[in-house]
């Protein structure tokens, strides 16, 4: 079985670790790599390129990057410039959920402020790709260097044509799904099984598959009621390969079915996603906030009205007065400038999160509280990321935060309730067994 994913985005992240933790240790392909995939999963890019690794390869901060004479770079911990003389001629772009000022792009502008070039990093520091846009801002080409700097690949938006240099041969191709289907054959790799989770390029290989097989369709997306073309031609029969498709978000299973004929709903199976936590929720009276910015809507009157609760309160910064002076209150403990050690001590303390800083999101910090098992919840305003929060544990920030306030008490007051909202989380999240995800998958 061979996973061929389009991009490692959330959603695929999350059903690839399905899939491991259900004993599926597949052959990962994920076609446009961003520089940082996991070590195990590989690109087109990475086998045409064959770049050879060194014990001293490291990320490129941000300070690192080579600019001319006389021009400067200042950054801060969300973004960093390149000035020539006071004016903005780069952007550097870090890349998210990953080590301090790491660089992800580094998009180049002309003289009137418009992105013309954007050079791409690896996780390794290597310069691997660049993106060539017009004066309007459209992409015309895009190209993969290896470690060298040689081109490897040429994409040309425009035609798209795919230009390979590989083993001292120049090879055209007139569409991205004939420089797959050749990737694929150089990998001499078996190909009777893929799981693909998109109706775009992946399909698309696989339907100019003149290879018999039988494949996956992972269906993550929202169908809105209607039957997505390319899955027609899955129920046309008309395919020289066999596919199932399973749905993992209960609501959309019961949405894309509604549209469907009988024939068609016999190879559509619904499922859900496992899931492995770092710790067990312990029920402790201890609630963690994550945030760079100082505005915590009735942040004290929720410390004041629950004063057998805990609340942590950690920043990567340095904390305003507003902040600071929340220490008055015996059950708030403040961090400012956390380190990385001391936020994982924190996760695995607390067991309730509360989403409710004006702020940006830092450190991918709802996620994390998902896979700590902690309770999360917030104001339904800012929801930072709803993906994992249950619409049930969001509140209004009216009335003082009178609801988060009162939904406060009640988990503490009985475990019950406490238990019931960590099940609305684990429903949204369409968390299931790995015997029903296997089953599902072996249908």
């Amino acid at each position: 079985m061979i996973n061929l994913f389009e991009r490692f985005d959330s959603k695929t992240q999350v059903l690839y670790k399905s899939l491991q933790l259900a004993g599926h240790q597949n052959y990962t392909i994920v076609i446009h790599d961003d520089g940082f995939l996991p070590d195990n999963i590989t690109s087109p890019y990475q086998f045409f390129a064959n770049n050879p690794t060194s014990a001293n390869d490291k990320s490129m901060f941000f300070n690192g990057i080579e600019i001319p004479k006389y021009w400067e770079i200042e950054g801060n911990n969300d973004e960093a410039w390149i000035k020539d003389m006071g004016e903005i001629r780069g952007k550097i772009v870090y890349q998210k959920q990953y080590k301090s000022r790491i660089v992800n792009r580094v998009e180049w502008l002309d003289k009137n402020g418009k992105v013309r070039f954007i050079d791409y990093y690896t996780k390794n520091g290597i310069k691997f790709s660049q993106t060539v846009l017009d004066e309007n801002g459209k992409v015309i080409l895009k190209k993969y260097m290896n470690r060298e700097g040689k081109e490897v690949i040429y994409e040309n938006y425009i035609t798209k044509d795919i230009v390979l240099e590989w083993q001292d041969k120049t090879y055209f191709f007139d569409s991205e799904v004939a420089f797959i289907l050749f990737y694929l054959q150089a990998l001499n790799i078996e190909m009777n099984q893929f799981v693909i989770n998109s109706l775009s390029t992946p399909f698309a290989v696989l339907y100019n598959m003149n290879i018999s097989g039988n494949d996956v369709l992972f269906w993550q997306e929202q169908s809105g009621g209607s039957i997505p073309g390319n899955m027609k031609l899955i129920f046309n029969a008309d395919m020289a390969r066999q596919f199932k498709i399973i749905v993992p978000e209960h609501a959309e299973h019961q949405t894309l079915t509604n549209s469907m004929q009988a024939f068609e709903k016999t190879c559509v199976f619904k499922s859900g996603y496992l899931y492995d936590y770092v710790k067990r929720n312990d029920y402790t009276q201890n609630a963690l906030i994550m945030t760079n910015s100082d505005q915590l809507e009735h942040i004290e009157s929720i410390v004041a009205a629950v004063p057998y609760v805990s609340f942590h309160i950690a920043a990567l910064t340095d904390m305003s007065s507003k902040l600071l002076n929340l220490s008055q209150y015996n059950n708030v403990k403040l961090f400012p400038t956390v380190d990385e050690d001391t936020i994982q001590a924190l996760y695995e303390k607390c067991d309730v999160y509360l989403d409710i800083n004006e702020g940006k999101e830092i450190v991918d910090a709802l996620r994390k509280a998902l896979d700590y098992d902690m309770l999360i919840m917030g104001y339904e305003s800012i929801a930072h990321n709803r993906t994992v929060t249950a619409i049930e544990n969001l509140f209004t920030k009216e009335d003082e935060a009178q609801a988060l306030i009162q939904a406060l008490h009640k988990i503490y007051k009985r475990r019950k309730v406490f238990n019931q909202r960590l099940q609305f989380q684990k429903e949204h999240i369409n968390e299931v067994s790995v015997q029903l995800f296997n089953h599902k998958l072996k249908v």
